[in-house]
């Protein structure tokens, strides 16, 4: 008979079914088995599986695929070009009175990994823009909101949209956190160091809170997550400018923080952080890019430090005026030459 081996309902012979591993399918699957295998893909695997809940691009599969060397990118957006921007996005968090998925952090990093440097400009969430595609206006911090009622990660691609208009550089990835999730990043790594030339008070901001008159001396201080949480978010006695500014400098001391614990130089520290994340922290980053990610971090030492926020003063590019909505005339903050032309400026200076 060959390679007939049964007769089938009409009495004729029919050829024989292939073996389930003589399938194709089976031998690529077999083929990428093997070379998860050969390359660490086990370890890769067990850090995929928490890096894809916070990843909202690709599928987990696609993305395991792509981290396999030589089979995805070498190098990250921008990494060709000397400079990798990054926007960070901080909010209260779904389901948080008050605007949960309003942004009230908004900060640029941009870095030049072959020249060692890192820079940070914050932009304030009041001011008025445009939205993407649209003709429709209104406070920056809105759009993130807006836009992902459309769909997961609908968000930041449309803040990273107006970023880019905003400083004429393009946004290669977004961030975005909440503030349980930041506050249980700072107590994962046991707490942050920040220096204060002047004692810092915020009377009446947390109330609610159970946190009436939160203040810090001057000096050095260590803070855990809560008090980092409320040290950034502080702005009554203040303003939303200086609280960009502690934003800033909380953000460079958990940097130094997880270096000198060697987190940023060990993946593995990184995905166990992730994975207590879980769902306060989301990125467009695929899995392969946030390894890379890392492997960036991991090989910067001393960098050099710019740091800018967009603000009303003489040297800070914004005036201040108010906007009509629905709810009536709103303080908002505009460009203060009617366009973006000096914030470009600066952006493509902001190393020199």
């Amino acid at each position: 008979m060959g390679i007939f081996s049964r007769r089938n309902k009409e009495g004729n012979f029919e050829p024989r079914r292939k073996k389930f591993y003589k399938k194709r399918w089976f031998k690529i699957l077999a083929v990428i088995l093997l070379l998860l295998i050969a390359t660490g893909g086990w370890a890769m695997y067990k850090a995929g599986t928490t890096l894809s809940k916070i990843s909202t691009k690709d599928g987990f599969f696609k993305s395991l695929w792509k981290s396999i060397p030589g089979v995805g990118p070498d190098q990250l957006q921008g990494e060709e070009e000397g400079q990798v921007n990054v926007l960070l996005l901080g909010m209260r968090g779904n389901n948080m009175p008050g605007g949960g998925l309003l942004a009230d952090t908004i900060m640029v990093v941009m870095a030049r990994p072959k020249e060692n440097k890192l820079a940070l400009l914050s932009v304030p969430r009041d001011l008025w823009v445009k939205h993407p595609d649209s003709s429709t206006q209104s406070k920056i911090n809105s759009i993130h909101a807006l836009y992902e009622e459309k769909g997961e990660g609908k968000g930041m691609d449309a803040m990273k949209q107006v970023i880019g208009e905003i400083t004429g550089i393009p946004i290669h990835y977004a961030v975005r956190i909440d503030f349980i999730g930041f506050k249980e990043l700072v107590d994962t790594v046991g707490g942050v160091d920040v220096y204060l030339d002047k004692p810092f008070s915020e009377p009446k901001q947390f109330e609610g809170e159970n946190a009436l008159d939160f203040s810090l001396p001057a000096g050095k201080n260590h803070i855990d997550g809560q008090k980092a949480l409320f040290f950034v978010r502080a702005r009554y006695a203040s303003s939303d400018f200086e609280r960009a500014r502690r934003q800033q400098q909380v953000l460079l001391a958990l940097k130094d923080k997880m270096l000198s614990l060697g987190t940023l130089t060990d993946f593995g520290k990184v995905n166990n952080i992730l994975n207590v994340l879980g769902e306060d922290v989301r990125t467009d980053m695929d899995i392969s890019e946030m390894k890379k990610f890392f492997e960036l971090a991991n090989k910067s030492q001393n960098l050099q430090i710019k740091q800018k926020v967009l603000d009303t003063s003489e040297e800070g590019l914004l005036n201040s005026t108010k906007a009509d909505t629905p709810e009536g005339k709103t303080y908002v903050l505009l460009p203060a030459r009617g366009n973006y032309d000096k914030i470009r400026e600066l952006v493509k200076n902001i190393f020199n």
